[in-house]
């Protein structure tokens, strides 16, 4: 529904359904392009870039607390329980890992009142694809990307009824078929359409291999702009002819995703609940599919931080009705604490889009996503600004700007940041991330390792092209 691959239809018929009777949010974006820092701002209420949560922090337990600031926050689930609210969850809320990889949660036990499978493991058994089709013999498996068990493709051939996601669907659909004594919290995570890109032969069966459109990509669309450590995966996957495989397995994934979205939402509505509960839709990142030399997710541009929302407030919002203000996920803890009546934690980040919900067309301020990326050579911090017509990105540790007109390039291919007719935009975008990181300061001179010419155009030294 927000066109996310140009020259062909992903099927989401069901997300569709729920847009079309709800606001759609067309220019949200996620405050970090990496699951794990993206699920512990927007449940803590507090940006990554200050708590010091940026990048991907794995480990078993709520280890998001050990940040000095998220160590007493009150996060959102907590929050509705404080407030009198049955807190219910399933899935993928917080970062995990699923069997039968290293079984790990994230989610802290005492705020919640029951979790599916468990609050120790949060996600139920994946089961995979078989190992010929995932680790065929025609591509070079020794210098495969994430090795033997992640990064994979394939149709598994079972029904969707052995798939987790399914079985976290069961679950949710059993509680609001539920009588519940008490306003109810529910959080339903899917793990698709994360990789491993792994869904029952059907879903595959819509997307056959002659009908994939690749991306259009702008040949060393790198050389202007940050080298984000990962261009060797993308060389990987066209050296061994699997670009059409990873867009088909994707948008099997995504449709597979749909279908559960489906059984739910025909759950919720034949429930009881129907017309008093506010429904959320959104995921926590973004995807690349080649754009950037880039597969999946992990930088700072639209394909990375682009994410869907939508959200139906009974008797409020108005059916398919959407709003084009920059909004951010760090956004739907205010907004939900706002809807349901209760006075705002003082320590929340977001905003609440009441506003916008109410009129579509009411202004906001620019948004932020930050990441620490560690594909590169040394960590590199990076910071993103959306604003309604431009992207600005700052790389502090190597003093590298960029800057995207969406207006005239809605690609992100041309770098304008050192264009002298920009610097009062370049100003503007810095002052939205001076008031979060009041601390970041910027050098005068070109980037490291990169060259500025007299009209403006910034290259990276010795680029290498491929």
């Amino acid at each position: 529904f927000l066109s996310g691959h140009t020259g062909m239809k992903i099927h989401t018929p069901n997300i569709d359904r729920l847009a079309a009777s709800s606001m759609i949010f067309t220019n949200a974006h996620t405050p970090a392009p990496a699951c794990a820092p993206a699920r512990a701002a927007i449940l803590t209420g507090v940006h990554h870039a200050r708590s010091g949560a940026e990048n991907v922090y794995w480990g078993d337990g709520p280890k998001w607390r050990e940040f000095d600031a998220l160590k007493d926050v009150v996060t959102m689930e907590q929050f509705f329980k404080q407030q009198g609210y049955k807190t219910l969850g399933a899935g993928k809320i917080y970062h995990s890992q699923a069997p039968p990889w290293t079984p790990t949660s994230q989610v802290e036990p005492a705020n919640w009142d029951f979790y599916y499978p468990s609050v120790y493991i949060s996600h139920p058994y994946q089961i995979r694809a078989p190992k010929d089709v995932i680790y065929p013999e025609d591509v070079d498996n020794k210098s495969r990307p994430g090795g033997e068990g992640w990064w994979t493709w394939g149709p598994i051939p079972v029904p969707d009824e052995k798939m987790a996601d399914y079985h976290v669907v069961d679950w949710a659909s059993y509680q609001l078929a539920q009588k519940h004594d008490k306003p109810f919290f529910l959080a339903v995570g899917m793990w698709k359409p994360h990789d491993p890109w792994e869904v029952p032969q059907k879903y595959f069966d819509m997307y056959p291999l002659e009908n994939i459109v690749l991306p259009e990509c702008k040949k060393d669309d790198l050389e202007d702009a940050f080298d984000h450590g990962r261009r060797w995966i993308h060389k990987w996957v066209v050296d061994n002819n699997q670009w059409e495989k990873v867009i088909q397995s994707y948008a099997a994934s995504i449709t597979f995703s749909d279908a559960m979205v489906g059984r739910l939402l025909d759950a919720f509505e034949k429930s009881e609940y129907a017309e008093n509960t506010i429904v959320v839709l959104w995921s926590d990142h973004g995807m690349h599919m080649g754009e950037k030399e880039n597969i999946e997710k992990f930088t700072l541009w639209e394909r990375s931080t682009r994410v869907p929302l939508i959200i139906s407030v009974p008797g409020l919002t108005q059916a398919g009705t959407k709003c084009k203000q920059p909004v951010s996920l760090m956004d739907l803890y205010p907004t939900l604490v706002d809807l349901t009546g209760f006075d705002k934690p003082s320590h929340l980040d977001g905003r609440s889009l009441l506003p916008q919900i109410k009129d579509p067309n009411t202004r906001t301020s620019p948004v932020m996503t930050s990441y620490q990326f560690t594909w590169t050579e040394q960590p590199i911090t990076g910071h993103a600004v959306r604003s309604i017509r431009y992207r600005y990105i700052y790389y502090p540790e190597i003093n590298l700007e960029e800057l995207y007109d969406h207006e005239v390039d809605p690609k992100e291919w041309d770098n304008i940041a050192y264009k002298k007719e920009n610097k009062g935009i370049i100003e503007e975008h810095r002052k939205v991330m001076l008031d979060m990181l009041p601390q970041l300061t910027w050098r005068e001179g070109s980037p490291d390792g990169y060259s500025i010419d007299k009209d403006g155009n910034v290259r990276k030294d010795n680029f290498e092209s491929n």
